[in-house]
């Protein structure tokens, strides 16, 4: 059947005709041959029962008589018969009486049908031995005489030459239907034609015009029949398609017309809006420069106010002022960045940057905001996301900053969390879902459908409390969305809201290729691994030993020490330990804060290593100088990032020091003092030149102020400055101008760019940081700035002085305090009594449970106002502990742990705070216990915290009325 599809119209006619007249003789031939083979045995079959008559009419006597020799004479008869192969004469009871067989021919079976059978079953025998396929034919008759049967004759005939006869008709049939075949396969060709041709035709007609495309073809004819109609049909279609097409033409020709003076005219509106565009940008740039450039102004003159000595009505008009600047900075840039995602200039830049250095960086922004408004700020981030990834990190930060921004707004009691979670993760990169929590006012259903839209807010009512541009949530959307995440908001489970969003990053692998690029970070730096485990300081020595760093290693923490003390007096003191936080005899934790409390390994950065049943919480790693903490196993990458990871303003070598030697004084040091560090300014605005040379002052650096380009160009000559702060917009020389003619004057000494350029601008929009980095300057810092955003571009620069670029992981050691200075007033009584029911007894021991110096250290943070701070700082503490205390019974009494470790880890840091050291630790081990999820054992340690807590409050009670 598919060669039948396949095949040509020819064929098909073909085919048709030769089965259609092949089937019918077929069938015919069929027929003629059973009619044949019927008709010849049953003509033989009457001429045996013919013959079967006769001789048992003649062999009647023989078998009265029992004369075999007449019955055998009778039989020999049959030889004038050719046909007849055999005969046999049976007598009444079924014995051979006589036999006749033909010369040639075997002989047949010598047995007869029981005689008691009647006529049926002697039928039935015949018929069993005479088959309608077999080439013998046997015949059984009864003899009768009188109606009684004396006997029965078999006769037996070859049917061969009437199979012969049978063979040669058929022959001579098949022959005469052959003969009727072919002719009626010629007949069909002869006819075919007339049906095939025009078939033909058609196609080839077909086919000229699909490749000519020339609709003017006709295909002439003379039939009548229903070929000369399609015929015709076809010539009709042409005759339309043709006319269609010059319709078609002469449509295309006007719609070209058209699209032409269309064309021109959206290419005169495309310049015009281009144009349009072009001003638009100009005038948000200069406008950007024009108010940003006052509110440098504002903003750091009103911070340099709050450092000097102001009186508290002041101060607060002061602290207004500051809060209003940064509320309208903040607005501006939310305009700024909207301006540029609508402009379509809004993108993302791909850079490797430390995810954990970030939210430590929003934590601190934030966390002072969070306690102003007494407002708990946590951030929960899982111990398993990678250290170093590759990403946007300022577009991560401003979305971090908006969401977390908007909780502390909209939340004017309870706690906000943020959250970090891994949501996927393969070998190429991290899936991460930030969360914000917060206990505010919580988003409607309805206002979920708009929050994310631009100038909506949830309240959008004239008299609505909470202000703002409601560009923050539309911004963060777009960035999400460039950054290929999703972000959402959800009701809080209990009260509140939650804003998610979920971003990708590239996580950034250790490629052998790249060592060769940092094998200068890692000249002369040594590491020491301190490891009880043999398995693991194996593994890490190997590590370390790929990458080229030269390390030791110390099997327990005394061992430790005793290794880096030895360096230290050498001179060759390690700049990073690897601390293992599982030791026998001590914590890593504990080792740490050891180390950096001897001023002689102080300087070493700590990295700490453990599991993360054992992880210590961000405080803990604060107060004891860890840098760093990975959760095994540690990612390589993770690992090669906090090790090549120096600390801000300090260069390579600046561990290298010299040995230990006992401190000189300025005498015998020859009176020889360290050079000053001198920042090259180049400011024509007067405003913002008092504003950075006081920070720049403050911050321990000598400052020369260039009021042009030109004057800092001829400054820069001199060869006398570390780093030069430079202006873009400046009269007489540009800062564009000057910085290329001072890397001009660089090349023609021969030198390579040595003198760090930083350049500040009040341009915010896309490309001035691309356009100043390209004019050859190193850095780039937007106006208006405060003093540490300042102090950390310079910090990557130049060395500032210890107080400007401490960090959390290397702070020098506490100063001595300081003398308490005189008060006239005296603290009330109350001041310091215990609130919710702390009673405290007249005749309880005093003991010295507090540590003075940490209410110093307090008193020290403001000069004039110290002794107040003091005064606050304890009523505060005083005041919130027993509540603490009883929130701590009830997660007791409720079993849980949770709240529990929540509520302990505050009260350890505000204990600390104010110096009680013993319940800090005491709150501590009910931390601890929170963190095994067990309440077990914390009652006895509640019941001591509050007995501690009495003798806490009679101490500061103490000494607070023996200083004044």
């Amino acid at each position: 059947m598919l060669n039948f599809e396949r095949s040509s119209l020819n064929k098909k006619l073909t085919i048709i005709s030769f089965l259609s007249t092949g089937t019918a003789l077929f069938f015919v031939f069929i027929a003629f041959a059973v009619t044949s083979v019927l008709s010849h045995r049953k003509d033989e079959g009457m001429q045996l029962s013919s013959f079967a008559g006769v001789i048992g009419t003649n062999s009647v006597d023989a078998l009265m008589f029992n004369d075999r020799d007449q019955a055998s004479a009778t039989l020999s008869a049959l030889k004038a018969k050719v046909e007849i192969s055999s005969a046999v004469l049976f007598d009444r009871k079924g014995k051979l009486f006589a036999r006749y067989v033909r010369p040639g021919h075997a002989e047949p079976e010598a047995s007869a049908p029981e005689m008691n059978l009647d006529e049926d079953v002697l039928a039935e025998a015949s018929r069993q031995g005479s088959r309608f396929w077999s080439s013998r034919m046997r015949l059984y008759r009864p003899i009768i005489n009188a109606n009684y049967q004396v006997g029965i004759v078999m006769i037996e005939a070859d049917l061969t030459l009437m199979w012969l006869d049978i063979l040669k008709s058929l022959g001579i049939i098949a022959c005469a239907m052959g003969g009727s075949l072919l002719m009626s396969l010629m007949l069909a060709s002869r006819f075919k034609a007339s049906i095939a041709d025009p078939v033909a035709k058609l196609i080839h007609a077909a086919q000229k015009v699909s490749a000519s495309q020339n609709y003017n073809l006709r295909i002439a004819h003379e039939r009548t029949d229903e070929m000369g109609s399609l015929i015709d049909s076809f010539n009709a279609m042409l005759a339309q398609i043709e006319g269609r097409g010059a319709a078609l033409t002469h449509h295309r020709d006007e719609l070209e017309r058209q699209v032409s003076v269309r064309t021109e005219q959206l290419e005169k509106a495309k310049n015009a809006a281009e144009a349009a565009s072009r001003a638009k940008s100009a005038f948000l740039a200069t406008m950007s420069h024009e108010i940003r450039t006052p509110m440098n102004g504002v903003l750091g003159m009103t911070e340099m106010l709050l450092g000097t000595a102001l009186n508290e009505t002041q101060r607060n008009y002061t602290k207004l002022v500051k809060r209003s600047g940064e509320h309208l900075l903040v607005i501006i840039n939310d305009i700024l960045d909207f301006s540029k995602i609508e402009a379509g200039k809004l993108s993302i830049e791909y850079i490797n940057f430390n995810l954990w250095d970030l939210l430590d960086d929003i934590n601190t922004i934030y966390t002072p905001q969070a306690q102003a408004k007494g407002i708990a700020l946590d951030f929960a981030i899982a111990n398993d996301i990678p250290i170093a990834i590759c990403g946007d990190p300022n577009r991560l930060r401003q979305i971090m900053a908006n969401l977390i921004g908007n909780a502390l707004k909209f939340t004017d009691r309870g706690q906000i969390l943020a959250r970090v979670d891994v949501e996927t993760e393969d070998g190429a990169s991290v899936g991460l879902r930030f969360e914000v929590h917060d206990t505010g006012i919580g988003v409607s259903r309805e206002a979920r459908s708009r929050i994310f839209d631009a100038f909506s807010q949830a309240d959008s009512s004239t008299t609505r409390k909470y202000g703002g541009t409601g560009l923050g949530l539309a911004i963060s959307r777009q960035l999400v969305e460039l950054m290929g995440g999703k972000i959402g908001v959800e009701n809080a489970q209990t009260q509140g809201s939650v804003f998610w969003f979920t971003v990708s990053f590239d996580k950034r692998r250790v490629d052998p290729n790249m060592l060769d690029a940092s094998l200068r970070m890692s000249e002369g730096m040594r590491v020491l691994v301190v490891d009880e485990q043999p398995a693991s300081r194996a593994s890490l020595e190997r590590q370390l030993a790929e990458w080229q760093v030269a390390s030791d290693s110390a099997v327990s923490a005394a061992d430790a020490v005793d290794r880096l003390l030895e360096a230290a007096r050498n001179g060759r003191p390690y700049e990073v330990a690897i601390i293992d936080m599982d030791l026998q005899r001590t914590s890593g934790l504990s080792l740490a804060a050891g180390i950096k409390g001897d001023p002689a390994t102080s300087a070493t950065r700590i990295m700490l290593i453990s599991d993360n049943r054992l992880a210590a919480d961000p405080v803990q790693r604060r107060d004891a100088g860890v840098a760093y903490q990975l959760i095994k196993p540690a990612r390589a990458a993770d690992l090669f990032e906090c090790i090549m990871t120096r600390p801000r303003g300090k260069p390579a070598s600046a561990l290298a020091a010299a040995p230990l030697a006992p401190p000189r004084s300025p005498a015998a040091a020859g009176g020889r003092k360290l050079r000053r560090q001198r920042v090259l300014l180049a400011e024509d605005n007067p405003v913002n030149v008092e504003v950075a040379t006081a920070m720049l002052d403050s911050l321990g650096l000598g400052v020369y102020c260039a009021r042009n380009g030109a004057e800092a160009l001829a400054a820069a000559r001199t060869d006398g400055y570390d780093v030069v702060l430079m202006d873009c917009q400046m009269p007489v020389m540009d800062g564009f101008a000057a910085t290329a003619e001072i890397r001009r004057h660089e090349r023609e000494c021969g030198r390579a760019r040595t003198l760090p350029i930083i350049a500040i601008t009040a341009n915010a929009l896309q490309g001035d940081q691309e356009a100043c980095l390209a004019a050859g300057m190193d850095d780039y810092l937007s106006k208006p700035f405060t003093q540490q955003e300042l102090a950390t571009v310079l910090g990557r620069w130049i060395s500032l002085p210890l107080p400007a670029s401490a960090q959390h992981d290397e702070r020098p050691a506490p100063p001595a305090p300081p003398a308490p200075p005189p008060s006239a007033q005296r603290p009330s009584a109350a001041l310091v009594a215990p609130a919710h029911g702390a009673v405290l007894r007249e005749g309880a021991p005093q003991r010295d449970v507090i540590n003075r110096h940490a209410l110093e250290n307090i008193r020290a943070l403001s000069k004039e106002r110290g002794d107040a701070l003091v005064q606050r700082v304890v009523a505060a503490y005083v005041g919130d502990t027993p509540q603490h205390l009883n929130t701590l019974r009830q997660a007791i009494a409720g079993v849980d742990p949770g709240n529990l470790r929540k509520i302990a880890h505050s009260l350890k840091s505000s204990s600390a705070n104010v110096g009680a050291e013993t319940l800090a630790q005491m709150c501590k081990d009910m931390e601890t216990l929170g963190r095994t999820d067990t309440t077990e054992g914390a009652s006895g340690i509640l019941t001591d915290m509050e007995r501690e807590f009495q003798a806490v409050c009679h101490s500061l009670n103490a000494l607070l009325e023996k200083e004044h």
